[in-house]
C-alpha cells in the first residue's frame, strides 16, 4: 500500500473509533507507563497523537504543564467534552509551534509506530525535535503486547514473523471473544492450523496467565461492542474501517529502524504495554 492510501486509511479508522476510543485509551502508552516515566519528563510537555487527552490529563494531575495535539477533530472533540481539555488539532508533521517550545515531547503510540513509511517517520521526528528545546527530550512510544498476549497471537499467526501485525483479522477475533464464544475458538482453530481441543487449549493457557490489566482491557472491549451494537445499524463497520496490516516492531526492528533514519537512540524504556525510545 502507498503512503496516502495509508495516511487514509489510518485517519478513517481514527475518525470511526472516536467515539468509543475511551474503552481502550488506557492500554498502549497508558497511565502506567506515563507515572513510570515522570522523573524524566521536564516540563512544558506536548502530547504528540494526544487522542482524547488521557496522558495530558495524567500530567497535567502530576502539576506539568502540558498540552496535546491530534490530528482527528473528533478526538479533539471528545477531549473537550470528557475531560474539559483545549487540545490542538495538528498535523504532527507540521505543528504550529515556535522552535524549542517545549522540554519534553512525547510522540504517543498509534502515531510513527502504525506507520510503515520510514520518511514519514522522518518528518514527524524531525517536527517533534524542532518544537523541543535542545536540552530537552524527545520519547517516541511504540505498543507492544504483554508476552503472554504477544506470544499467543504469534501461536495464532496474526503476528508475523517479518513483523506485521494482521490488525483487522486481530479485532474480528477480539469481537468474536466478546460476542460468539464458539465462533472464537474455531477462529482460533482455523488460524493456528490446529484441532478444535488444541485451539480450546491454547485459549485457556493464555487467559490464565494474563494479568489483570489485559483482563481488564477484554471487559472494555465488551463493553465497546454492547455500545456499537446499541448506537450502529451495522457494528460491522467498526471491523471494516480496520488497516489490515499494521507494523508491529520489537526491540531489534525498532532498533534498526532508528539506525536507518540515522538518529541516536539515548534510552529505551521497555514496560508490558509499550516500548518508549528517548531520543
Amino acid at each position: 500500500m502507498n503512503t496516502k492510501a495509508q495516511m487514509k486509511e489510518l485517519a478513517t479508522f481514527w475518525r470511526t473509533w472516536a467515539p468509543y476510543w475511551s474503552h481502550q485509551e488506557d492500554f498502549a502508552l497508558d497511565i502506567e507507563a506515563i507515572n513510570k516515566l515522570t522523573t524524566a519528563i521536564v516540563g512544558p510537555v506536548l502530547v504528540i497523537g494526544a487522542g482524547q487527552g488521557l496522558l495530558v490529563e495524567r500530567l497535567q494531575l502530576k502539576g506539568f504543564k502540558a498540552e496535546g495535539v491530534d490530528l482527528d477533530p473528533d478526538m479533539i472533540m471528545y477531549g473537550k467534552s470528557r475531560r474539559g481539555l483545549n487540545l490542538i488539532q495538528a498535523n504532527a508533521k507540521d505543528m504550529p509551534f515556535e522552535d524549542r517550545s517545549y522540554k519534553t515531547s512525547i510522540i504517543a503510540t498509534g502515531v510513527v509506530d502504525f506507520l510503515s513509511d520510514e520518511e514519514e517517520i522522518r518528518l514527524i521526528i524531525n517536527e517533534a525535535r524542532r518544537v523541543t528545546d535542545d536540552s530537552g527530550k524527545v520519547f517516541v512510544a511504540f505498543y507492544r503486547y504483554h508476552p503472554e498476549v504477544e506470544r499467543a497471537l504469534r501461536d495464532i499467526g496474526l503476528i508475523t514473523d517479518n513483523g506485521l501485525n494482521r490488525f483487522r483479522r486481530l479485532y474480528e477475533m477480539t469481537m468474536l471473544s466478546c460476542c460468539d464464544r464458539i465462533g472464537f475458538i474455531r477462529a482460533i482453530k482455523n488460524e493456528a492450523k490446529v484441532g478444535f481441543f488444541g485451539a480450546l487449549w491454547l485459549l485457556l493457557k493464555t487467559q490464565t496467565r494474563l494479568p489483570k490489566k489485559e483482563k481488564r482491557e477484554r471487559k472494555g472491549m465488551a463493553k465497546l461492542w454492547r455500545q456499537a451494537r446499541k448506537e450502529l445499524d451495522n457494528p460491522k463497520s467498526l471491523i471494516d474501517c480496520l488497516p489490515e496490516h499494521i507494523p508491529y516492531r520489537n526491540e531489534e526492528q525498532i532498533r534498526n529502524l532508528f539506525k536507518n533514519l540515522n538518529v541516536p537512540i539515548r534510552n529505551m524504556f521497555i514496560y508490558d504495554s509499550c516500548t518508549l525510545v528517548q531520543l
